[in-house]
């Protein structure tokens, strides 16, 4: 027999398990250019919180910062940085990039603009016919389970699989919808087939009856499972402040206290002695991993010690600890029951499947998550998650309160002006004195090194924005903002928006002031377009939403965090591509086919006495390619053009050098050749 552990290139191709460029859908990029990242303030927090003001089941949208009011512990706060983000289902598979690797995926998670969850499948317990027996109902949740990785995922989510045969340490975040109907049926598949880790531990047991076995084996399951999910809640929890969402399969989340019966059953069968449980300090624990190896190497006292060790288990306590603990780092539970509609189960004249509803809606309902109970329509049920999560905002702010004692604190977000209370983070723990001071040495020591992403990573970043509906692209020249919106290959080959759209560009600042708008169009049967903002009074970092809206498709959106311009002689480029008898058109997504040729236009806002351009691969190093490159002055512009059929696919970088006076500006642009 084998274990069910799905990791190595099984949890690869089950994990292809919600910072992104856009609230709609995000591309894996540099975490430093998140957008909550704040600024370090010597002996202050920074506090993050996720608001969620609903009407009629749905986010509202269209709010300013100055419509909230933040409470910490009763007390105002000012809100000091805002953003809106909302997200976008169903997502071409090809539209989507998994990260590189764990690390990389966690690190993506800590941009509030992506959704993240992690679909936590208990194949443990169940109760069917006045008992509690292992799981029988996940054959009801394979293709609701399938349908929604496929269906409803989107481009700005981060997402895992895990059950209760996984360790936290198998948690990989992705974003490509792999896992197959196939794979979530061999969750089910292994769990008929497959021995679990109750099976080796309490199988050498054969002192004790079969029924006091299968006893052990249940408590040893949901020990496993509260142990698993606890991990999980501390594991989200350090991977950013903002909601982390876990949806829960089960049927029971057990809160049995200890079981003397099954403790008398024990010492009846082994003769009346039952020896100390625990590890080598003679007291009950959770940790059983000396008794483990003493039961695998067949030690009667190794056993019996870990049956006394379960039988005295109390799972009130472990229920209300995961409780405290999900609410303490922002973690929702949004709960499935696979077993669906059931009859009454009765055990000890108890209604025992309404005790373990109950607990399970309590677990929801505490944690500001849902819980999908008492239905067969598990579709139904997965899509009111997915539209409960489908916007949110994050609201910023430095604690008033700088007595750093490492306590909770309380969290009330209402909106003004009418007081009224909305569904938003509840609370957080406040550093320790020590960490304050950690984080101010090590703000200190790093005040003179170079900070964020180098000029290459960011250039290179932008040609990751191509695999969402539309990519947007921001040059600036000066004052003057220009906008691309262009199509991408999945959107022209499905036929979006092909009898044009209205373009909606709106600018804002760091704090969520409006600073400018702007409309434009895409024509009917053309791929891209080009608006213009003109920035009078411009807060930076700036962030410009923009928005496709068509008739007969659905809308889509956009946005782009703009830096203050790095210089006065030139400014961005702008791209355009162009292939044999079609006619160029602007670019946003900047992945080309080697039959195109590309177009750079570098703005000149003053006179410049040099100016050269040379080709880069993806590291720097320069490439033996000339490139033509000219100043056109009925557009002030520096102009380069070239066809692209002479390079092999891979990333490259486009490097203007520009001159005046002793002045030096460069400027980089990426494209992918594919």
């Amino acid at each position: 027999m084998r274990f069910l552990r799905l990791h190595g290139p099984l949890l690869a191709a089950a994990l292809a398990a919600t910072t992104v460029v856009a609230g709609q859908a995000p591309p894996p990029q540099p975490p430093t250019q998140a957008q909550q990242r704040p600024v370090f303030r010597g002996g202050t927090h920074f506090v993050r919180v996720d608001a969620y003001p609903a009407r009629d089941g749905k986010i509202v949208e269209g709010l300013t910062a100055a419509d909230f009011e933040v409470l910490e512990d009763g007390k105002p706060q000012q809100i000091d940085s805002f953003d809106f983000v909302k997200f976008e289902t169903f997502t071409p598979e090809a539209e989507r990039r998994d990260p590189q690797s764990q690390r990389e995926g966690f690190d993506l998670a800590a941009d509030p603009r992506y959704r993240l969850f992690v679909v936590y499948v208990d194949m443990a317990l169940s109760l069917s016919s006045g008992a509690v027996v292992p799981i029988d109902s996940l054959p009801h949740i394979r293709q609701p389970l399938t349908n929604f990785f496929e269906r409803v995922v989107g481009t700005s989510d981060l997402f895992a699989l895990l059950t209760s045969r996984n360790s936290v340490k198998d948690l990989t975040l992705a974003q490509k919808t792999t896992v197959t109907a196939e794979q979530v049926l061999d969750l089910w598949r292994a769990k008929v087939i497959d021995r679990d880790e109750a099976d080796e531990v309490l199988g050498f047991c054969t002192m004790m009856s079969e029924g006091v076995i299968e006893a052990l084996k249940l408590r040893f399951r949901a020990d496993a499972t509260y142990t698993n999910m606890r991990d999980l809640v501390t594991q989200l929890g350090s991977l950013r402040q903002e909601r982390k969402n876990v949806v829960l399969v089960t049927n029971l989340l057990p809160r049995w206290r200890p079981d003397q019966n099954l403790l008398n059953g024990i010492v009846n069968e082994r003769g009346g002695a039952v020896p100390q449980a625990g590890t080598t300090r003679g007291r009950i624990t959770n940790d059983n991993r000396d008794v483990v190896t003493n039961t695998r190497g067949g030690n009667v006292n190794g056993c019996a010690g870990e049956a006394q060790r379960l039988a005295l288990m109390d799972f009130d306590p472990r229920y209300h600890e995961l409780l405290r603990d999900a609410k303490k780092e922002n973690v929702s539970f949004y709960v499935i029951t696979p077993g669906g509609l059931q009859a009454p189960v009765t055990v000890e004249g108890i209604d025992a499947l309404k005790h373990a509803t109950d607990d399970l809606i309590s677990l929801a309902n505490e944690t500001d998550g849902i819980a999908v109970v008492n239905t067969n329509d598990l579709n139904a049920g997965f899509k009111r998650i997915a539209d409960d999560l489908a916007a949110y905002y994050v609201l910023g702010y430095y604690t008033t309160n700088t007595k750093f004692d490492g306590g909770l604190r309380n969290i009330k977000v209402r909106l003004k002006p009418s007081g009224t209370a909305i569904r938003a983070r509840r609370q957080y723990r406040a550093p320790t004195q020590a960490e304050i001071a950690l984080l101010s040495s090590t703000a200190a020591a790093s005040a003179s090194a170079p900070s964020g992403p180098s000029p290459r990573e960011t250039a290179l970043a932008v040609i990751e924005r191509a695999n969402r509906p539309f990519a947007a692209y921001v040059a600036m020249a000066g004052k003057q903002m220009t906008v691309v919106a262009e199509l991408s290959a999945a959107s022209i080959q499905g036929g979006r928006w092909k009898a044009g759209a209205e373009v909606q560009v709106e600018a804002s600042g760091p704090d969520g002031t409006p600073i400018g708008t702007a409309r434009g169009s895409l024509d009917p049967g053309s791929y891209a377009t080009t608006v213009q903002l003109p920035m009078s009074k411009v807060t930076y970092p700036a962030r410009v939403a923009v928005r496709l809206r068509g008739a007969g498709d659905a809308t889509a959106d956009d946005w782009v965090r703009v830096e203050a311009p790095a210089g006065t002689l030139v400014g961005d480029a702008i791209a355009s591509r162009a292939a044999n008898r079609i006619a160029p058109r602007p670019v946003a997504a900047f992945e080309f086919a080697r039959n195109e040729r590309i177009r750079l236009e570098w703005p000149v806002l003053a006179a410049i006495d040099r100016r050269e351009v040379r080709l880069l691969d993806k590291t720097g190093k320069p490439l033996p390619v000339e490139l033509p490159l000219s100043e056109d002055p009925a557009t002030k512009t520096l102009v380069m053009e070239m066809s692209l059929s002479g390079l092999g696919h891979g990333d490259y970088l486009f490097e203007l050098t520009a001159g005046a006076a002793g002045v030096t500006e460069k400027r980089l642009l990426a494209i992918r050749i594919k």
